[in-house]
């Protein structure tokens, strides 16, 4: 596995791409409790107005709150805006 791991590395850098464009790592960033930005995921399991439920490769990301909207969604990324009030991470 490590030599996979250097290999993606070499990769990465020699294309001036981010090395997490690479990774089995998801990638999660909050803008204060409106919006929550999810990259390298592997899908949507839950979509309610007041729950998002999203799976990564290790991880069920649970979102809870209020007034829920995907604003962008493709297949590296999703954005959900709304109220968050609370994240729960969980193993499979």
């Amino acid at each position: 596995m490590g030599k996979f791991n250097n290999f993606r590395s070499y990769i990465a850098d020699n294309l001036e791409i981010p090395n997490d464009a690479f990774s089995d790592n998801f990638d999660l960033r909050m803008h204060g409790n409106q919006k929550i930005i999810i990259e390298n995921h592997t899908g949507i399991v839950v979509y309610e107005n007041d729950e998002v439920g999203i799976k990564t490769n290790e991880q069920k990301i649970l979102i809870r709150g209020s007034k829920f909207k995907i604003e962008e969604i493709n297949s590296f990324k999703v954005i959900i805006k709304g109220e968050i009030k609370e994240i729960i991470f969980s193993k499979e």
